[in-house]
């Protein structure tokens, strides 16, 4: 059974995709068809009182009436009815100098539905309920005479619908009727039904509708011993179809992340490590620059993206329950000047007030505790120089990064004081610092590695030295200066790589 099921669900939807597509987003809701056309019966009737007749319908003047339908206020459940009446002009066989008479069957029903829709593409359904209705017979008399007889019980009943597109839908049909009135048995119907919509009508859709039924039975009562009776009709006619769209798919706000987004630099390239933040939730972009956040609480909340050496973005958005909002944080390259600060003092450590520190045009006063800040400096190599009367200038080399501060603490030294020389300055490249540059001192016979900034300094007494700058890939460079007792010798050195 369900190898049948799997093979009826590939091939309609083979199907459905060669005629126009599938239609996931409705379902059926009622449909009603009304067709009228042409009727074939034939009966066998035998009596207690008289001999056998055998009846037959047909020629110019015959008529079929169906009309069907079933609402569903479900999509699982619903209601069907049904109703048809042939009517012919029937003589008894081997009578032809016989009147013909007029005969009418008459057949109607009411079920309840239920309906299995795996998808929208077919279904099952099954009908339970009553039906009733009359049958004709032909007395044999002389002449012979009509007569109608009642016949009403339950019918058990199952459709297979096809529904491949929101315009065109077919359908099997089966039933089972028992009487259980004037006369009583069983009876089989059997049908095909397809229609095509052709005008839309507001909630419904005017189309035209075929059908094929077939009927057969066998009946007994009310001195009729044996009653079999076949029915075979062709119609045609109006038929309408109301849809209802199905219920969208709601992602919960336990399955759905509150916020997710991407951080990137001018230009679109992704920021891999930049750190998001959204109220009291903070997290890491990946390789690709994206990033999700859960748990946002609803409302409004400020978004703030940062990564160093990048100018930070904010931006604000609505945290919506069960929606997942998208954000886009672009992050500037930091290009402006930065700043320098630190603390000026005199051994052995003692904050000097009052002290002055210069870079270009802009001169400084310490504070009482020898602090001092300097605005709008670099980026780059910045030299800076203190002086305090009664006290030796000191001259420094700083490297600033764009928009961030470098921290440079000085020490002076009393001016009566013999105090030795200094020599100091900045390794660089075109670059930026060189990692592990080294500077050697010949006479001294003394090799210091530069700080990270690129920064060295070195106390020596007064005299003439031989300084080597060193590192590797690159160019090493000499240089010879002669420095005097407290006095300072700056450098700035900047180092080729080796082509």
């Amino acid at each position: 059974m369900r190898l049948l099921a799997f093979v009826a669900l590939i091939s309609s939807s083979a199907f459905a995709q060669a005629i126009g597509g599938l239609h996931d987003d409705q379902w059926v809701t009622s449909r009603t068809f009304a067709t009228f056309g042409a009727v074939v019966r034939q009966s066998n009737q035998a009596y207690t009182d008289g001999p056998p007749v055998e009846i037959k319908g047909g020629g110019p003047r015959l008529l079929a009436m169906h009309l069907s339908g079933a609402f569903f206020p479900r999509k699982f459940f619903g209601v069907g009815f049904g109703l048809r009446s042939d009517v012919v002009r029937a003589n008894e066989v081997g009578q032809t100098d016989a009147r013909p008479l007029p005969q009418q069957n008459v057949h109607g029903y009411a079920t309840a539905v239920l309906r299995w829709q795996p998808a929208l593409l077919f279904g099952l359904e099954g009908h339970l309920g009553w039906w009733g209705g009359s049958t004709a017979l032909i007395r044999p008399t002389n002449p012979p005479t009509g007569d109608f007889l009642a016949m009403t019980g339950p019918v058990l009943g199952a459709n297979l619908v096809f529904d491949p597109t929101s315009r065109f839908t077919a359908q099997l049909s089966g039933r089972v009727e028992v009487s259980m009135a004037q006369l009583t048995g069983f009876g089989v119907t059997l049908g095909a039904q397809a229609r095509y919509g052709l005008v839309d009508l507001g909630p419904f859709e005017l189309g035209l509708a075929v059908t094929f039924e077939f009927n057969g039975g066998e009946w007994r009562g009310m001195n009729v011993t044996k009653l079999n009776d076949a029915g075979l009709r062709l119609g045609i006619g109006p038929s309408l179809v109301s849809r209802r769209a199905a219920p969208p798919s709601v992602v919960t706000p336990a399955t759905a992340p509150s916020l997710v987004g991407s951080v990137t630099r001018t230009g679109g390239t992704p920021v891999s490590g930049a750190i998001v933040t959204a109220g009291d939730r903070t997290t890491t972009t990946n390789v690709a620059g994206t990033f999700t956040l859960d748990g946002l609480p609803s409302g409004p909340v400020t978004v703030t993206a940062s990564a160093p050496s990048l100018r930070p973005a904010v931006k604000q958005v609505i945290i919506t329950p069960g929606v997942s909002v998208e954000v886009t944080l672009m992050l500037e390259a930091k290009t402006g000047p930065g700043s320098i600060s630190g603390i000026v003092r005199a051994a052995p450590d003692k904050p000097l007030a009052g002290a002055k520190v210069t870079s270009g045009s802009t001169t400084v006063t310490t504070s009482a505790t020898g602090q001092y800040a300097l605005t709008k400096m670099g980026p780059g190599a910045v030299k800076v120089r203190v002086t305090l009367d009664g006290y030796t200038p000191a001259d420094e080399v700083v490297q600033v990064a764009a928009e961030a501060n470098a921290e440079l603490d000085v020490t002076l030294e009393l001016a009566t004081q013999r105090s030795k020389a200094k020599i100091r300055g900045v390794v660089s490249s075109a670059a930026g610092p060189v990692a592990k540059a080294t500077v050697r001192i010949v006479e001294l016979k003394l090799k210091q590695t530069v700080k990270a900034d690129g920064r060295f300094e070195a106390e020596v007494l007064g005299g003439k030295y031989t300084l080597i700058i060193e590192a590797a890939k690159h160019v090493t460079q000499t240089r010879v200066v002669e420095v005097a007792d407290g006095d300072q010798a700056i450098f700035q050195i900047e180092l080729e790589k080796v082509r």
